[in-house]
């Protein structure tokens, strides 16, 4: 399955981290956010926002699965406007979030197929996916 991993941009060397579990499991995390690194020199800010706005829009459309990571809080939002964007792509959405923070002001996350209270979680629960398959 082709995954889009959002969460905040501060938190990249997190979830960098399950990325390889991930692909073992059998799928591709499409979230390139998850290696970039600075603004080109000479790019203005703006110029370089717009091009990272798009080209996670188009990964998180060519992805299956979207999964939203709501441990951190973010301060810009972006997860969110990404989180909209998969609802509206109709896009099987998992959620990851500890206790509370699932539902505190995001009604749309009640939405999600799926929520896991960790990232642990989730990868047990992709796990005894693909040993289902290997069992069919």
């Amino acid at each position: 399955m082709k995954l889009y991993t959002a969460a905040s941009f501060g938190e990249q060397h997190r979830i960098r981290q399950y990325k390889e579990p991930l692909f073992q499991l059998g799928h591709s995390v499409l979230s390139t956010w998850l290696e970039e690194q600075v603004k080109p020199e000479g790019m203005s800010d703006e110029e370089f926002g717009r091009k990272m706005a798009a080209k996670d829009l188009q990964e998180i459309a060519a992805a299956d699965c979207f999964i939203l990571d709501l441990e951190s809080p973010s301060k810009t939002m972006g997860k969110m406007v990404e989180l909209g964007f998969a609802l509206a792509k109709h896009k099987l959405i998992y959620i990851v979030a500890p206790g509370e923070t699932f539902t505190k002001g995001h009604i749309f996350c009640l939405l999600a197929d799926k929520r896991f209270e960790s990232w642990e979680d989730l990868l047990s629960y992709f796990t005894t996916i693909q040993v289902q398959k290997v069992m069919l």
